[in-house]
C-alpha cells in the first residue's frame, strides 16, 4: 500500500494524540457531570416528607400596596392601619418587597371586615389590597383594582332595578353588589352599587342613559371614600401637581374636567393616634 496514502487517512501522529486527549478530557467531564448529578439529585424518604403541616394557629393573608409614588414607612403605617382597622384578634405587617405589604391577622372576620369595608388609605393614598388564596405567592397576586361603593344620582323612575344598576356599575368597572339595605325605598335620593375600579384608568363622572323611549338622560356618580385623584387625568394615585398632563395642558385647575365633587360626602374616618393595641405579638 502506498505509504502516503496510509497517512493521510490515519492523519499525522501530533494530530492523532491531540484527538486522543480531546476525547479523554471530554470523557473525563463527562463523568464529573454525571457524578454532580447524582449529588444534586436525590430522593427523601420518611413520613411527613412532602406534607404541609397545619398551623397551630390559623392565618388569613392579604397583599397590598399604596397608590403613591412616595415612600411608605413600615412602622408608622402599620400602627396607623391597626388605629383604624381594630382587628379584634391582632394583626401583623410586613414588607415583602419595596411598597408591596403583607397583612396577616389571626381571624377571619379581621380580614373581611378589611376587605368589605374598604377602600382603606394611608397618608390620602389609597390602599390597593386582596386576598391571598391558598398556594398562590402573595408577589403573584394581580393588585390592579379597588373596590368602592359609587352613589348614582338622577336615575329616572323605571331605571333602578337591580339589573340596570349592575349594568350601570360595569360601565364604571365591574360590578361587585348592589346595596340592599333599603329596598324599594321611595324616598332614595341615590342608589349605591359597589364597584371593582381598574385603577389605571380614569375615574367615570357620568353615564348617559338611553331610555326606551329614545331620550336621554344624565347619571351622575360620586365614590365613597375617595382618596387622593388627579382633577386633570381623573386616575388615582396622583394629584394634578404632580400629573404630566396637566402641566403640559396649560390649563389652570379651574379648568380641569374633574373636581372635588366627585367625591361622595360623609364624615372622614380619622386614624386613632396609637396603633399598638391591635398589633398582634
Amino acid at each position: 500500500m502506498d505509504p502516503t496514502v496510509h497517512e493521510i487517512d490515519d492523519g499525522p501522529p501530533a494530530l492523532k494524540r491531540a484527538d486522543e486527549v480531546i476525547e479523554r478530557l471530554t470523557q473525563c467531564w463527562g463523568d464529573i457531570a454525571l457524578e454532580e448529578e447524582e449529588e444534586i439529585r436525590f430522593e427523601l424518604v420518611g413520613e411527613g416528607v412532602g406534607v404541609v403541616a397545619e398551623e397551630e394557629e390559623r392565618q388569613w393573608v392579604c397583599v397590598g400596596r399604596f397608590l403613591t409614588t412616595k415612600v411608605v414607612k413600615l412602622e408608622y403605617m402599620r400602627h396607623v392601619m391597626a388605629s383604624v382597622w381594630q382587628p379584634v384578634w391582632g394583626m401583623q405587617v410586613t414588607e415583602i418587597q419595596p411598597g408591596l405589604f403583607m397583612f396577616i391577622f389571626y381571624d377571619e372576620t379581621d380580614m373581611q371586615r378589611v376587605l368589605d369595608e374598604g377602600p382603606w388609605s394611608f397618608d390620602n393614598s389609597t390602599l390597593v389590597c386582596k386576598q391571598v388564596e391558598s398556594g398562590t405567592r402573595p408577589a403573584a397576586v394581580k393588585l390592579n383594582s379597588v373596590d368602592m361603593w359609587v352613589q348614582l344620582y338622577d336615575l329616572p323612575l323605571g331605571y333602578t332595578s337591580e339589573a340596570v344598576l349592575e349594568q350601570a356599575a360595569n360601565f364604571i368597572g365591574s360590578f361587585v353588589k348592589v346595596d340592599d339595605r333599603y329596598p324599594g325605598a321611595p324616598w332614595k335620593t341615590f342608589h349605591r352599587v359597589r364597584v371593582s375600579i381598574p385603577v389605571d384608568k380614569p375615574l367615570k363622572q357620568r353615564m348617559k342613559l338611553i331610555k326606551r323611549d329614545k331620550t336621554s338622560c344624565w347619571v351622575n356618580f360620586q365614590y365613597e371614600r375617595l382618596h387622593n385623584f388627579c382633577f386633570h387625568c381623573g386616575l388615582l394615585g396622583h394629584a394634578y401637581k404632580f400629573c404630566k398632563l396637566a402641566r403640559k395642558s396649560g390649563l389652570t385647575a379651574d379648568k380641569f374636567p374633574y373636581t372635588a365633587d366627585l367625591k361622595a360626602g360623609g364624615g372622614s374616618r380619622g386614624p386613632r393616634q396609637v396603633g399598638d393595641p391591635w398589633l398582634y405579638r
